[in-house]
């Protein structure tokens, strides 16, 4: 297994976990699903069972204030960035976000989606300095107001999503099925689509003028057909990374995100194994599904290119899904690619051995994404950066 190097930064999660804000029929509903619980699992089960009953109060209160408002709120046709975990998503997510013509889920959208409507005037000023200063599986900057992923709400509001394996690790059959959404009953179906626009129109009508939804989740890689029904007139986005790079960040994100958030004991052997299996699975079903997509709806995005020369790629993508706006973004953008250069990856050291592990994998996405294979029989140790 790669080992990481040692990450001296101090930075910690903080008080908060992804379950701190969901509702008290939500909770009780995952305790019926019968967790299992390590020590170190249980007073974040605890206090995420009592932020429960606040957060339920909380949302019925923003119900009341918002939701006709909200229901009559109509919205613009979404842009979805797509890919594997640790692929570039969230730097794509964070460029393209600064242009105006975007909204996007923010940190409050993220931890409280029941009630940030209500409760984010105060939070956001309140909560703000209990957050840690970067992520813990990555040394990202947090921000309240950086863009979020919208997987994590949509998981409080109704708990049928993948992130659900963070906190059942060791049972798969609790989220397997909530990837592809294909195989959701009619009801299931209806309730997942009624809260994930109702989400989607409480942004928009934060916001006060409609605007694009920017949406950054590796989870809706799976999900492109039953998206497009939803939404015929999206747009895809799809990053890729060097498989190495991928599979060696991927690894240590699930070690953090699983240690910080989760409740059973963690097996990292058997997280490594279901990582791997779900990488080749999203293969598969993107190489499928893009086929389906209409032409000048989806374009692709080699990671290491926008990370070369951002301004360029970015341009590309703009021209080839006849976005609007691109000069106002590559203004907006500077001041946070000059931030960029001081931003330090985390590095793992990977020897021969787990070289042609990974190769012999995910040999398909070498293939797939013209990737050349390291040369592992000069047993000379990579240095490979997440």
């Amino acid at each position: 297994m790669t080992k990481p190097k040692q990450n001296n930064s101090g930075s910690t999660q903080g008080p908060f976990c992804v379950w701190s804000g969901i509702g008290i029929t939500n909770f009780i509903k995952l305790m019926r699903l019968r967790p299992t619980i390590r020590p170190s699992g249980l007073f974040r089960l605890i206090s995420s069972g009592l932020f429960s009953i606040s957060n339920s109060c909380l949302g019925l209160l923003e119900n009341l204030v918002f939701s006709r408002k909200v229901n009559r709120t109509e919205l613009e046709p979404p842009v979805f960035i797509i890919g594997h975990w640790r692929s570039g998503t969230t730097l794509l997510h964070n460029l393209m976000s600064m242009d105006q013509q975007f909204i996007y889920p923010n940190m409050g959208a993220m931890l409280f989606p029941s009630h940030f409507l209500l409760t984010e005037p105060v939070f956001k000023h309140v909560l703000k300095y209990l957050l840690p200063k970067q992520r813990p599986m990555d040394n990202m900057p947090v921000n309240w107001d950086l863009p979020q992923e919208d997987e994590t709400s949509i998981m409080l509001l109704h708990l049928m999503s993948p992130y659900l394996a963070i906190g059942f690790s060791d049972q798969p059959e609790v989220y397997d099925r909530y990837y592809e959404l294909d195989q959701l009953t009619p009801k299931e179906e209806a309730i997942w689509k009624k809260t994930f626009l109702y989400f989607m129109k409480k942004l928009t009508y934060k916001e006060g003028i409609k605007k694009h939804i920017l949406l950054k989740s590796p989870t809706h890689t799976f999900r492109i057909p039953f998206l497009l029904k939803m939404f015929p007139d999206a747009r895809f986005i799809y990053i890729y990374r060097d498989p190495y790079k991928v599979y060696n960040s991927t690894l240590h994100l699930r070690r953090t995100m699983f240690g910080d958030n989760g409740f059973a004991p963690l097996n990292m052997q058997k997280l490594e194994e279901d990582m791997a299996n779900i990488y080749l699975n999203h293969l598969d079903v993107y190489d499928r599904d893009r086929k389906t997509v209409p032409e000048g709806q989806l374009h692709e995005v080699r990671f290491e290119e926008l990370e070369a020369d951002p301004v360029g790629e970015l341009r590309k993508v703009y021209e080839h899904l006849n976005l609007s706006g691109f000069d106002d973004l590559e203004t907006n953008m500077q001041p946070y690619l000059k931030d960029q250069k001081s931003y330090k990856k985390n590095k793992y050291e990977m020897d021969a051995a787990q070289e042609k592990k990974i190769y012999e994998r995910w040999q398909k996405a070498f293939e797939m994404f013209g990737y050349d294979r390291l040369p592992s029989e000069q047993l000379v140790k990579a240095r490979v950066a997440s």
